[in-house]
């Protein structure tokens, strides 16, 4: 399934008239009659200033980080209540968490198809990664797979949100945040605590060490096969997983061998573009869906 996004233009004309000068000249022809002006086109607001859902932010001491990191909460306005709130971990991309960690069109989504009744609510938790996670133990930027699995459901519980244990019911990410979002999936699994989704935007998967020493992100090539999602898919289990990427994304080698070899993928969807915001701010209401569909299926 392929989704163009849609763009608007507004096209005018305009007449120039030209007159001779000199008393003998014959007086110009009369100007043809103006076409009426057509109803002007009114701009789509720009994503960032769509009806947001709440965000709070917050700093929190990871001991597995050795710093204090950012935790971040996206869940509908208007709730009643965040009590045991089901949340989607998100994991973000390369450049962290500024100007937003979660593309705005899935936030947008997010508000958007909660109050129109067309999804239960939910929210998304992010924590600060740092530059560059693909959110292994052992990184530049520390533990942060202990991070995720340990410290995390402490959060969450102190703040009343997840389930019981302060557990997010599912994952996503983008990019580096989609190769991590894989590893935590296949944790939770073997941990027996199995996430009811993972939704892969982009997700930046390598076929070879070769492409993956480029990104300088590990060591050495059998720490990187140690948590490469391509490499522990049985350690996944029967997860769903949606992807959603660009057809000439340069990650697409390794995508589609997700595509390939999980033989639990319902939703697949090539949108035009590569590794790229026009891609990213194209997935939203899918995306969403996807994620609200595998709450109801695993709700009691």
């Amino acid at each position: 399934m392929t989704r163009a996004r849609r763009f608007g233009s507004l096209l005018a004309a305009a007449a120039v008239a030209v007159s001779l000068a000199g008393c003998a000249a014959p007086p110009p022809p009369a100007a043809p009659p103006v076409p009426p002006a057509e109803p002007a086109v009114e701009a789509e607001p720009a994503l960032s200033e769509l009806p947001m859902p709440e965000i709070r932010k917050e700093r929190v001491h990871s001991a597995s980080r050795g710093t204090d990191t950012e935790l971040y909460l996206a869940y509908p306005t208007g709730l009643e209540s965040t009590e045991n709130l089901p949340v989607v971990l998100y994991l973000h991309g390369r450049d962290g968490v500024n100007p937003t960690p979660i593309p705005y069109d899935t936030l947008a989504s997010l508000e958007r198809l909660y109050h129109e009744g067309r999804i239960p609510a939910f929210g998304f938790v992010v924590v600060d990664g740092g530059y560059n996670p693909y959110w292994n133990d052992g990184s530049a930027n520390g533990d942060l797979a202990t991070m995720l699995n340990e410290e995390l459901p402490v959060w969450l519980s102190e703040r009343g949100f997840g389930d019981a244990e302060g557990l997010p019911f599912a994952a996503a990410g983008i990019s580096t945040g989609g190769f991590g979002a894989l590893t935590y999936a296949a944790d939770r699994n073997l941990a027996g605590k199995p996430v009811a989704a993972v939704g892969e935007v982009a997700p930046a998967l390598q076929v070879s060490w070769e492409g993956m020493r480029e990104k300088e992100a590990f060591g050495t090539e059998d720490e990187w096969l140690a948590v490469d999602p391509l490499n522990r898919l049985d350690d996944l289990g029967d997860v769903p997983i949606g992807v959603w990427t660009g057809d000439t994304d340069p990650f697409l080698d390794g995508i589609e061998q997700l595509i390939d070899r999980h033989h639990n993928t319902p939703v697949v969807t090539y949108l035009p573009g590569g590794h790229e915001g026009a891609v990213f701010e194209a997935v939203g209401t899918e995306f969403v869906e996807f994620l609200a569909d595998s709450l109801q299926r695993n709700q009691p």
